[in-house]
């Protein structure tokens, strides 16, 4: 029942964003501009506000880090082997696919962790997700250069593209202000909390506005195979490796929960702005909301 609870309003508020742009005027163009402001300013504040005063030092930082790396490298792998040698797909649609087989929701995840775990595994998320964060955007950045590149891959593209990538940026700001004991206070942590409140909304409202119904008809295959990857084998890769590393307690909890959540708004907004095939990101982000009402109380019910 918390699970569905978590899941709920984050389902009426994609809904409410496909209302307002298809009954009430307000055109795709809005929302796709609307779109940059959530990328470069709101997400990039939720992640500052996140980790920047979150104790670290007690947590199991790198067991969680080599547990993260691993299931994402494993998914990585696989999707480019489904891509190359199981069903190739154009590169902007694979990029999509990608996306919504490596990528997390934040939110789903923190709601979902104070609602389930309490204040102990809010904080224990937020480390993960930092985590998760830092390492699934350098890897989707990675795939943009691959694929969509035109001038091909190099080291110092990647590194320009990683460099200025806001996500990255406000994690890597978060952890550097927490590492350095300055931490947010004041008037500063007043205005990141303001920008960080309207991210979930605004990146919600988003995805549910550039929903197209006959794009969903036309994608089904590339959607119910990210579906697959995200949430079926993801979590039961994560659950193994929980094993592997010995994870016990709120820390198992908090990984198994944060590779169970639906993709995020912000793959829409990646592949929005580097030419990704974002009609079928949309779709993606849609459904996988809508069926984790479904697999997240499953994975997680196993898990306990």
């Amino acid at each position: 029942m918390a699970v569905m609870t978590a899941l709920v309003p984050v389902i009426l508020a994609i809904t409410a964003g496909f209302l307002l742009r298809r009954y009430a005027g307000v055109a795709l163009a809005s929302w796709q501009q609307m779109s940059f402001v959530l990328y470069y300013l709101f997400m990039p504040a939720l992640e500052i506000k996140v980790l920047a005063n979150k104790p670290l030092a007690e947590f199991p930082v790198f067991s969680l880090l080599l547990a993260v790396a691993t299931v994402l490298f494993l998914m990585s792998l696989w999707l480019i082997a489904w891509q190359r040698w199981c069903r190739p797909r154009p590169a902007a649609t694979f990029t999509s696919l990608y996306q919504g087989g490596v990528r997390f929701n934040t939110f789903v995840a923190l709601v979902m962790a104070d609602q389930l775990f309490g204040e102990a595994g809010v904080a224990a998320t937020a480390l993960i997700a930092a985590l998760i964060i830092l390492l699934v955007n350098l890897l989707c950045v990675l795939i943009f250069v691959l694929y969509l590149n035109a001038e091909g891959a190099s080291p110092g593209l990647f590194l320009k593209e990683s460099l200025t990538n806001p996500l990255i940026l406000g994690a890597l700001a978060g952890i550097c202000l927490n590492l350095s004991g300055l931490g947010l206070s004041g008037s500063l942590y007043d205005f990141v909390a303001l920008m960080s409140s309207a991210a979930l909304p605004v990146g919600l409202l988003v995805v549910g506005a550039a929903l197209q119904v006959e794009r969903l008809r036309g994608s089904w295959e590339v959607i119910w195979t990210a579906s697959f990857f995200q949430l079926l084998l993801k979590p039961l890769l994560a659950w193994a490796v929980i094993g592997w590393f010995a994870l016990e307690g709120v820390y198992a909890a908090a990984l198994l929960l944060c590779f169970a959540v639906p993709a995020p708004p912000s793959a829409y907004v990646l592949a929005l702005k580097k030419g990704g095939d974002a009609d079928t990101m949309a779709a993606i982000i849609t459904v996988q909301t809508l069926l984790a009402a479904l697999t997240m109380p499953v994975v997680l019910l196993i898990f306990r």
